[in-house]
């Protein structure tokens, strides 16, 4: 049988010419070998493969374009593991930011008396569990348009041991439906609208209704028409939003009566990424 650092020099080689990276293969390598940090990968590199035929097949899809965390079933977000499959969005990075930033608001604004939170358009749940567990005394509600998507979200939220209720439905109907109100509203709702702009790994294997916006930010429009019959007042509405909105995002807050004040947030990279909105009353 092979080594790990056989294989991983091989199939390094062999994905030389694809969009595949070298994590993607320790990633795999890692998950075949049961090896749950990264930093032991270095350290039993000179073990033999457990599975060579099942590292043959998973690395057969990764070569199709297949996410890695969708083979092994896995994705971090904050320093914590969660199960995602093709239900779901595969959490990217910059939302782990607009998770911050809200903690950050939150604190600042709100406190943790009184704070119930709803994450609208869920999907795998990380941002409603991670606000779950940096604020254990809040209420959150995690929503989704799709019943699949919930599903995956309550294997997370059992796993991570985070208490949360479940809605399903479309933007803050099933909070009006149950009549409750809450103080901060956090969403990471579909804008893509450029599907060129969508790698082919993601655009052949994760959920378009969770990425592409095919009617002109029809989530956020809805959430701001009708955030007034769910809120309790003052309130939060947070968003995540793309590269290439500002100028609609400007438009469309311009033209809400009243107006709210709100601003863009960059992220770590200079780049739109948060839509921050107040409101007193």
């Amino acid at each position: 049988m092979p080594t790990l650092q056989e294989l991983y020099e091989t199939a390094v080689r062999d994905s030389s010419a694809s969009s595949i990276s070298e994590m993607d293969v320790r990633i795999l390598l890692c998950h075949i070998q049961g090896i749950d940090e990264m930093s032991q990968f270095y350290m039993r590199n000179a073990e033999e493969i457990i599975d060579l035929q099942c590292f043959q097949a998973d690395f057969a899809r990764l070569l199709n374009g297949e996410p890695v965390q969708y083979i092994v079933r896995s994705a971090s977000f904050l320093n914590r593991e969660y199960y995602v499959d093709d239900r779901v969005l595969i959490p990217r990075m910059e939302t782990e930011e607009v998770v911050r930033y809200a903690e950050d608001m939150i604190r600042t604004r709100l406190g943790e008396s009184r704070l119930t939170i709803a994450d609208i358009g869920t999907g795998s749940g990380i941002i409603a569990i991670s606000l779950k567990k940096l604020f254990p005394r809040a209420d959150v509600y995690a929503t989704d348009i799709s019943a699949r998507a919930l599903e995956v979200a309550k294997l997370n939220s059992e796993f991570h041991q985070a208490s949360l209720s479940f809605l399903e439905g479309s933007c803050l109907e099933p909070l009006m439906r149950i009549k409750h109100r809450v103080n901060v509203i956090i969403s990471n709702p579909p804008y893509i609208t450029n599907t060129k702009d969508i790698a082919r790994s993601v655009f052949d294997y994760e959920p378009h209704l969770a990425l592409v916006d095919v009617d002109d930010m029809l989530v956020y429009r809805t959430i701001l028409r009708t955030y007034r019959l769910v809120a309790d007042f003052p309130c939060l509405i947070i968003f995540e939003i793309g590269y290439d909105m500002h100028d609609r995002i400007v438009e469309m807050m311009e033209g809400l009566s009243p107006k709210p004040t709100w601003e863009i947030i960059k992220d770590i990279n200079n780049v739109d990424r948060i839509l921050s909105i107040k409101i007193e009353k």
